[in-house]
């Protein structure tokens, strides 16, 4: 993990002084009588601040404020100041407890068994028990709940795809109810909730940190089913802070939580303050009306290296964001392997970061991250740029020129055949998707086809040969990045035609090893078996700029890969604290 520390201090904040502005007294002169000199009038008085407050900027509102209907984007960094699931993540991609203070896996990995923490409260005091958490369980199942995401997620559970895939309109209510009794959610007593898999599972203590565990509560939704979540009392949570207001795309403040079981938090207040798409934001953090910017864009990160006060408050650090060129393995050319590899050393990932990600990523030849557990980032991934080598695979391959010869090497273009980069039309695709065509052109000396097509065409259209993949996981864990990616009929593998049926073998037998040091060696078995099949040219990890302010104590030290919304977002946001000694002048008082 990196570290970063402060490298310049704020001066010590100078305490203005009061006085009073001069009276007339009964013995003022009037009159003729003279007049004494005047007195200057003394600069305003200035209010020494009293709250710890820390003001973040966010560049994205979020869309829904419910647990169980949120995505895990946008929405997490709000909701998960306010609830804890079951577990929770460190900055480290570490599970940790929150909800439960300890899980039991049965030997046969089949039921884990969650204890609930005896001091666990809601905000108000009201104690939270096991019922509450299979309430948000079975309420993130219910299928007559709305525009739900992420419910496959919990497709592990016994019974939960059946119920999730019930049609609300042919099945009646009683019957649903019913179906969500047998499920594999079961409490055995306030303090213990039981979870019954389909098959053995040794991870789903990490997916016990994902917001359908948020134990969203039951009254606040009986009252208003649709909106109870924009109300900010309804937010009734078992988190670190309580939502005070809600101001729709611009403004979300909360207060410490008196009842956190880990005790009350050292701020005394927190605002998530909206820039969208981050306009904005750079010039709200340098006039003092913000201690944290998030997301910088490449012209406010450039801004920010060129000026010296800003550069010795700003953090990079790396997100659990993996892009990979992929090929479809079922369309020709690229059901070769051989081809597949020759055009992932014919990628240019140097220039892609400095060309299409502007300096904000770092190239890299692997699919699990820096920073996820089981991550090899040191360990050489797929094959890097080497446009000699790529010519030459496709030579020694049976895609050579008639006139191909030792000292000029040369591809028939023919057999390799048509490559077409189909993709949804935008100035950004534009950039990324021509950078593409310019670098394999170049290297092969064969026609790359550009086709944007509209968004309409996009959903009708055959699945390109080649396109452009970018995984932000749903919870810290090698699973979620291999098996819920590369696993034979899987969303994102299908896209692109990948099945390797040895690589499913082990990936089975790492999601029901109860050992974690032995399910994390399966897991990068099975990542060095994906990147020896080739069915990418790996690209890079995104990174992400913030500026800190330095009187801001016990953030930038804890900045993590999943800090998805702001930095320090999946630190101890508990212990965050304010130095109100080192404030600047315009610091709100209160």
């Amino acid at each position: 993990m990196r570290k970063f520390f402060a490298l310049a201090a704020l001066a010590a904040l100078l305490l203005g002084i009061t006085a009073c502005a001069p009276t007339l007294s009964s013995n003022t002169p009037t009159n003729n009588a003279a007049t004494p000199a005047p007195t200057s009038t003394p600069p305003p008085t200035r209010t020494t601040p009293t709250a710890r407050i820390l003001r973040i900027g966010i560049a994205a509102y979020p869309d829904v404020l419910d647990p169980q209907r949120a995505v895990l984007g946008a929405e997490i960094h709000a909701l998960k100041l306010a609830y804890e699931g079951l577990t929770n993540f460190d900055e480290q991609g570490n599970v940790i407890s929150a909800g439960a203070d300890k899980w039991t896996l049965s030997p046969d990995g089949l039921q884990l068994t969650f204890h609930i923490r005896d001091d666990l409260k809601r905000a108000d005091g009201t104690a939270i028990t096991a019922r509450d958490y299979e309430y948000a369980l079975k309420r993130a199942l219910d299928p007559r709940i709305p525009n739900k995401i992420n419910t496959n997620l919990l497709y592990d559970i016994k019974g939960a795809e059946e119920v999730d895939g019930l049609d609300p309109s042919k099945t009646k209510p009683d019957e649903i109810d019913r179906a969500l009794n047998n499920v594999g959610i079961k409490v055995a007593d306030e303090r213990n909730l039981i979870i019954t898999f389909k098959k053995p599972n040794g991870y789903w203590h990490a997916v016990a940190a994902t917001l359908a565990f948020f134990p969203t509560e039951k009254k606040a939704v009986d009252r208003d089913p649709d909106n109870w979540w924009m109300r900010p009392d309804a937010h009734n949570g078992n988190g670190a802070f309580v939502v005070k207001s809600i101001e729709q795309n611009k403004r979300i403040v909360l207060a410490p939580n008196p009842n956190y079981w880990r005790g009350k938090p050292k701020l005394d207040r927190l605002e998530l303050v909206y820039f969208p798409g981050g306009k904005g934001m750079l010039e709200a953090y340098k006039k003092g009306d913000l201690e944290l910017a998030t997301h910088l864009t490449p012209d406010d990160l450039a801004a920010s290296n060129a000026d010296a006060n800003l550069k010795s408050e700003l953090v990079r650090a790396p997100v659990a964001l993996v892009y990979a060129i992929a090929f479809n393995a079922a369309r020709k050319p690229f059901d070769d392997r051989n081809v597949r590899v020759a055009f992932a050393q014919a990628f240019d990932r140097e220039g892609w970061v400095r060309e299409v990600f502007k300096g904000n990523a770092k190239p890299y030849t692997r699919w699990l991250p820096p920073n996820l557990p089981g991550a090899q980032p040191d360990k050489p991934g797929a094959p890097k740029y080497d446009p000699k080598a790529a010519v030459q695979t496709l030579i020694t391959n049976g895609y050579a020129a008639k006139d191909s010869t030792p000292d000029k090497p040369k591809v028939d273009c023919a057999k390799i055949g048509e490559v077409k980069l189909t993709y949804l039309a935008s100035p950004a695709n534009q950039t990324r998707f021509g950078f593409l065509a310019a670098n394999f052109a170049q290297v092969f000396g064969c026609p790359i086809t550009l086709d944007p097509v509209s968004q309409l065409t996009a959903r009708a259209t055959i699945k390109p040969q080649i396109s452009l993949q970018g995984y932000l996981g749903d919870y810290a864990h090698p699973q979620n990045w291999l098996s819920g990616y590369w696993t034979c009929g899987a969303e994102f593998a299908a896209y692109y035609g990948y099945c390797n049926k040895d690589l499913d073998k082990i990936l089975t037998a790492a999601g029901a090893e109860r050992d974690q040091a032995k399910a994390l060696t399966l897991y990068q078995q099975a990542e060095d078996l994906i990147l020896k099949d080739a069915p990418a040219a790996f690209a890079n990890y995104a990174e992400a700029g913030a500026l800190i302010k330095s009187y801001v104590l016990n953030v930038r030290e804890r900045v993590g890969a999943f800090d998805t919304d702001w930095a320090g977002e999946w630190g101890p946001v508990w212990i965050y604290d304010v130095d109100l000694a080192r404030v600047p002048a315009n610091y709100p008082p209160r």
